[in-house]
């Protein structure tokens, strides 16, 4: 039966027998003394331990058990008439009795209290952990008679502490692992309480305790932008993630803020700052960059598309907008070859395997615009990334259009200058006829066949015979350039020596060069090459460079012709010591029809076709004419032919000059 079932007899029962122990003690006196003490107190110890949980006990001095409560019968699992009487050995085995008696003795030879943790094995022979309270127990009187003593079940909270304070290192292992500041903080407080190496290394331990806004930001009061507000309260549980830029470092962070139970139970603020200086900085380079990007690309004057690698359109710029037709929304919402007309199309896929492959392509492309009408464009196309491709497109419609007419312009005046050379050899054929009759009779008239003529006639006759030839060899020139303009120009080619040649135009050059005086000089070398020519054109390529140099040479001066080779090509130069040519006027001097100043054009005749024809001659024949000339101090034209093979001559390689005054036999020799 337990004691909360027991009637007041029944615990006077009880308390008879306890009397019936206490004669036990030494004299009869101490008995009759404490018997009525012993008798209250176990009255008074019953009521108030009875609904006890704590283990409650009492022994004597002993170590035999006077009184236990409830909860320590149950915790022995013996009813308290089996404990009473016994001792600590009776019930938890010698080891565990022993350490039991060694408090108790403490307790009762100290006469003082005793506090400690016990590990003690229950009636299910399962380890509890006891916190126990041992004291003196004394009668009214001051008698000792005993231990009272007082043990609670700790076991779950010493589980709940070592976890706790497991889990508290495993915090501080992980808050001490990060290589970015991290810290806790009381959010009433605002008091430091834990910083991790970094936080250390930089502010030292001398941290701790310290206001987090003082020690951190430098302040003097809570910050402005304290996240207690959005960690606590109604947000508990939440993380807030926030940037900002420290006003002791300047360094831009990104702070991890979340509310989390400190070891003695209190809620306190955890914060992990990251660095994201260098970060923040790119990002902000990059911002700027791509304002800039922006502002290129919307004002752009050329058209500017982004694609990607399936061609869909992912950016445009309103230029192309303008150009194309078509609002942004409609080309991001457009593939790239919808643009191109139906001709262009397979070139532009080919342009773009081409900037596949090597990150870069141009070309022109006809594009359709929103309302049908063609345009054309050159696309400029660069490859940015394996997903990214931007295309610079200049519109060349315009250019496209003025090219056509330019074409169509150039084929109607390649008619016209074909129509104008065929009728310009038609009509020097016809012109030559009656010509050659006017030159014939003429010269007829002037030797006197049809009878004596006057010194008057006869000046006339030589005017109309100079004038004719004059005008014969004015439309030989005229169908020769025809014929070259019109492709109908035929060369009869045979191996031609230069030396012979050459000799041969200086002895049909001796009376033009007497009449003004002039010295010639030869100047060769000693190897004389062949050349494939027709040898009536080159005469008249050599007359007419020749020629020209005598006629443009004052009286007196000299007219020197060289010739020279190297691997590929023989050189025939006529040089002079004549009026020169103007830098400016060297383009025009082989234009048909062209004289470089009217001034000269009076001075010494001439119609300006000889050069042009020469030089349409030499490049019939795989050669070429060119010039160097200065004002006033002569000319050099050179004559350019392909060589045809070479001929060394005992030749000397010497120059020799005569002056030209009268006849001279010795003067034709192909070594002066």
């Amino acid at each position: 039966m337990s004691d909360e079932g027991k009637s007041r007899e029944q615990l006077l029962k009880e308390v008879q027998e306890l009397k019936t122990r206490l004669n036990e003690f030494e004299t009869n006196s101490f008995k009759q003394r404490t018997e009525s003490e012993i008798f209250e107190s176990t009255i008074l110890l019953n009521e108030l331990l009875r609904s006890a949980s704590d283990l409650i006990f009492c022994k004597d001095i002993r170590g035999k058990y006077l009184e236990c409560n409830p909860a320590f019968s149950k915790f022995v699992g013996l009813p308290k008439e089996e404990i009473v009487g016994k001792t600590d050995n009776d019930l938890f085995g010698n080891e565990l009795a022993d350490h039991f008696r060694a408090k108790d003795q403490k307790t009762i030879e100290e006469n003082s209290h005793w506090k400690g943790e016990e590990w003690v094995v229950d009636s299910s022979g399962q380890y509890v952990l006891f916190e126990t309270f041992k004291t003196p127990l004394y009668t009214s009187t001051g008698i000792l008679v005993g231990i009272l003593g007082v043990s609670r079940d700790i076991t779950s909270r010493k589980q709940a502490d070592e976890e706790r304070e497991k889990t508290h290192g495993q915090l501080l292992s992980i808050l001490e692992a990060f290589d970015q500041p991290a810290y806790v903080c009381d959010p009433v407080t605002y008091e430091i309480l834990f910083v991790n190496s970094p936080l250390k290394k930089k502010y030292g331990n001398e941290i701790l305790g310290k206001k987090c806004y003082s020690a951190f930001q430098n302040l003097y009061e809570p910050c402005s932008f304290c996240t207690n507000d959005l960690i606590f309260g109604e947000n508990l549980g939440q993380t807030h993630i926030w940037e900002f830029q420290n006003n002791i470092d300047n360094r831009w962070y990104r702070c991890i803020d979340k509310a989390i139970k400190w070891p003695d139970g209190r809620m306190v603020r955890f914060e992990i700052a990251i660095d994201i200086h260098e970060q923040k900085i790119s990002e902000q380079v990059l911002q700027e960059s791509e304002k800039k990007y922006r502002a290129y690309i919307d004002n752009s004057p050329q058209l500017i598309f982004v694609a990607d690698a399936a061609g869909r359109y992912i950016d445009v710029n309103p230029a192309a907008c303008a150009t194309t037709g078509y609002s942004k929304n409609e080309l991001l919402n457009m593939r790239r070859l919808e643009l191109y007309a139906q001709e262009s199309q397979e070139s532009a896929i080919s342009s773009f395997e081409q900037l596949l492959n090597t990150g870069r392509s141009t070309g022109e492309f006809c594009f359709l615009k929103k309302d049908g009408s063609r345009y054309y464009m050159i696309v400029e196309a660069v490859k940015l990334s394996e997903d990214r491709f931007i295309g610079f497109c200049t519109d060349t419609t315009e250019r496209k259009r003025t090219e056509e007419d330019l074409l169509k312009a150039k084929i109607a005046a390649e008619n016209s200058n074909r129509t104008k050379s065929e009728f310009l050899a038609t009509m020097s054929h016809e012109l030559r006829t009656p010509l050659n009759s006017i030159i014939g009779f003429s010269e007829v008239l002037s030797e006197g066949y049809f009878g004596q003529i006057n010194d008057k006639q006869a000046k006339y006759l030589k005017n109309i015979f100079n004038s004719g030839k004059h005008l014969l060899n004015i439309i030989n020139n005229i169908l020769d350039i025809s014929k070259v303009e019109s492709g109908k120009m035929q060369l009869y080619k045979e191996k031609i020596y230069v030396k012979d040649i050459v000799d041969e135009m200086i002895s049909a050059m001796q009376h033009l060069a007497a009449s003004k005086e002039i010295v010639l000089k030869l100047r060769t070398s000693s190897k004389f090459g062949a050349v494939q020519a027709d040898k009536a054109k080159l005469r008249q390529i050599l007359y007419n460079l020749i020629g020209n140099a005598i006629k443009f040479t004052e009286i007196g001066g000299s007219v020197t012709i060289g010739t020279s080779e190297d691997d590929e090509m023989v050189y025939i130069s006529v040089t002079d010591t004549g009026i020169g040519i103007p830098a400016n006027d060297l383009i025009k001097l082989f234009k048909p029809f062209t004289q470089l100043d009217s001034s000269c054009a009076r001075q010494y005749e001439g119609t300006g076709l000889g050069l042009a024809l020469a030089k349409e001659l030499a490049e019939l024949h795989g050669g070429t004419i060119y010039v160097e000339s200065e004002s006033g101090k002569g000319s050099t034209f050179t004559l350019a032919l392909p060589l045809k093979e070479k001929r060394t001559t005992p030749c000397s390689g010497t120059e020799e000059s005569i002056k030209v005054q009268q006849q001279d036999p010795d003067f034709f020799c192909s070594e002066i």
